[in-house]
């Protein structure tokens, strides 16, 4: 008996600590992917969170201070007191309406930082000499705040000189509304002063930009690879893109483009002809006739990849002719309109119900010509079978009448 006892409980034993094995990982492997951040340590940050997690698919040093509401002065405190091993800063949602010159101090010892966030703040105001000590910063996102255009173009224009190693720049509806009709000439300024030979990502949607003034606004930016420009008021593309050998993306949806010109599409096939060129032109108002014509010619030939293309369609802007939709525009177009799109997004359908139209009214036509002539040629037939149709009714009834 007791020999057969004594193997189970330790086969039961043995399960157990399998168990606990697999259920519980030892604890030099947690440590080393990290632990998840807490509360910083000193009192000057003790609205954020501190230590290692991960960012941008990497295990980094991080201070976050997310919707702390921190006022300008407290905000102050955060800069000055950052631990000299953060990799990573996210200060959104804050109220610093101006950054004051050396924004990390003076003695600044942030020689590991590589991502600095600072969207929704309200900043206003970036001084010539606010970003110090900041030469190992990959990416800076300033999205989403009110940043004057003379305050950096005019009065500050090296504003970005320090950033010596920065790829990414995000400034999506970064600049103040008041009064800003044209940014690009404030930012070629910029651009020029603030040497950024590394950039390769540039942002500037939702910025109300219209009117490209500087076509060199962005030929500062020699490794320049994507440039997103969505959701502005562009309507063309009014900037030299020869200037940038390595641009590979052009994002320009939901703009104001009404259409392109033959140069435009010289210049996009010039580009491409010495690298692979993308670009997006969908979500733009295209007017039907000439402009949209054009454009599906050049998407039938061009080497440059069009993203979206089968979203692309026009909006007939000009009074229809229900003959002719094309009426309007034939006379301005250098080429013979072939009529292979209407406007809207059913262009070959809406073609097809044009076409069926203008053959039941031509149907309908025949019908009434045949209804008022042809019948009238039938008349004198059809009133002699009428009449013995009403003879032969009335000798039945009479022969029914005699039989009763």
């Amino acid at each position: 008996m007791a020999a057969s006892t004594v193997p189970a409980a330790s086969v039961a034993a043995l399960l157990v600590v399998l168990l606990l094995v697999v259920l519980l990982p030892p604890q030099p492997a947690a440590a080393a992917s990290g632990q998840p951040p807490v509360r910083c340590a000193k009192y000057q940050l003790s609205a954020c969170y501190c230590g290692r997690t991960t960012y941008d698919r990497q295990e980094l040093y991080a201070v976050n201070c997310t919707g702390t509401g921190l006022n300008m002065h407290q905000s102050m405190e955060v800069f000055l007191n950052l631990p000299s091993e953060t990799e990573v800063l996210i200060f959104t949602g804050n109220k610093m309406p101006e950054l004051p010159t050396n924004l990390f101090g003076v003695n600044s010892t942030l020689d590991k930082l590589r991502f600095l966030d600072m969207s929704d703040n309200g900043i206003k105001v970036i001084k010539g000499k606010s970003y110090h000590h900041v030469s190992k910063v990959e990416r800076l996102i300033l999205n989403h705040n009110e940043i004057g255009l003379n305050d950096i173009g005019l009065h500050h224009p090296r504003v970005f000189s320090n950033f010596e190693s920065l790829i990414e720049l995000h400034l999506t509806n970064a600049f103040a509304d008041e009064g800003v009709v044209n940014i690009t000439a404030d930012l070629h300024e910029v651009f020029v002063y603030s040497n950024l030979s590394r950039l390769a990502k540039l942002h500037l949607e939702q910025n109300k930009m219209s009117v490209i003034i500087e076509p060199d606004v962005f030929c500062s930016l020699p490794r320049l690879l994507d440039l997103h420009l969505s959701i502005n008021e562009l309507t063309g593309i009014d900037f030299n893109i020869k200037c940038m050998p390595h641009l590979r993306f052009i994002d320009l949806e939901g703009n104001l483009i009404r259409g392109l010109s033959e140069e435009q599409f010289s210049a996009l096939d010039s580009v491409q002809k010495n690298r692979s060129l993308a670009i997006d032109l969908s979500n733009n108002p295209f007017s039907c006739g000439c402009n949209i014509e054009n454009l599906y010619s050049w998407l039938r030939t061009t080497k440059v990849s069009v993203r979206n293309s089968d979203s692309i369609r026009c909006n007939q802007d000009l009074p229809k002719n229900p003959l002719d939709p094309y009426a309007a525009y034939r006379n301005d177009c250098p080429t013979p309109i072939r009529t292979t799109l209407i406007d809207g997004g059913h262009g070959g359908h809406k073609l097809v119900m044009l076409f069926v139209f203008c053959a039941v009214v031509a149907f309908l036509g025949v019908v009434v010509y045949v209804s008022r002539f042809g019948l009238k040629r039938l008349r004198p037939e059809f009133n002699t079978s009428s009449r013995k149709i009403h003879y032969t009714t009335i000798g039945k009834c009479e022969e029914q009448e005699i039989h009763v």
